[in-house]
C-alpha cells in the first residue's frame, strides 16, 4: 500500500484527475485512438472501399436521357443484389451535377460516388452484377468518356 499521508493536497488532486482520465480513455476509448489502432492492425479486416465515377454525356443527348440515367445509377444502390444474402450491398451513392470554378473537370459533368462495405462487393460489382451490367450497356449510347477512381481511405 501507498502511505499519503505526508503528500501535498494538490498533488493528491492531480494524481486522482490523471487517473480518472485514463480510465475514461481506456475504457470509453472518447476519440477512437484504440479501434482505429486496432483496425489498422487487424489484418483481412473489411474496409470500406470508394468508387469514383465520371461522366462526360455527348453533347448532342437530351436533358431527359441524361437525367434518366442519373437516376437509374442512383437506383443501383437498391436493384444491385448480393448472390450470397439477397440484399443489397451498396452502402451509399450520392452524385450531381458538376458545378467546380477549378476548370479542371476535363468534360466530364456528372459525378457519383459509390460506397462499398469491402473489395469483394466492388468487385462483384464491377465484374459480375447483373444490374450493374444493365445499366452500363443502357448508358453506352449516351456517355461520352467515363473515370472511374477507387480507394480505400488512407491507403496510399
Amino acid at each position: 500500500m501507498v502511505n499519503i499521508s505526508g503528500a501535498q493536497p494538490h498533488v493528491l488532486r492531480i494524481t486522482i484527475a490523471v487517473a480518472c482520465i485514463l480510465t475514461v480513455f481506456l475504457f470509453f476509448d472518447p476519440i477512437g485512438f484504440a479501434s482505429n489502432s486496432v483496425a489498422q492492425l487487424s489484418p483481412g479486416r473489411t474496409t470500406t472501399v470508394t468508387h469514383v465515377v465520371l461522366f462526360q454525356y455527348k453533347a448532342d443527348t437530351d436533358t431527359d436521357s441524361i437525367n434518366e440515367a442519373n437516376l437509374r445509377f442512383l437506383a443501383l444502390k437498391e436493384s444491385c443484389v448480393s448472390p450470397n444474402s439477397q440484399h443489397a450491398y451498396i452502402r451509399s451513392i450520392t452524385g450531381g451535377r458538376d458545378h467546380s470554378q477549378e476548370n479542371q473537370q476535363h468534360g466530364h459533368t456528372h459525378g457519383f460516388v459509390v460506397q462499398f462495405e469491402s473489395t469483394d462487393d466492388r468487385n462483384y460489382y464491377v465484374e459480375q452484377d447483373p444490374a450493374h451490367k444493365s445499366f452500363k450497356k443502357l448508358i453506352e449510347p449516351i456517355v461520352e468518356k467515363v473515370t472511374v477512381v477507387d480507394y480505400t481511405n488512407g491507403v496510399f
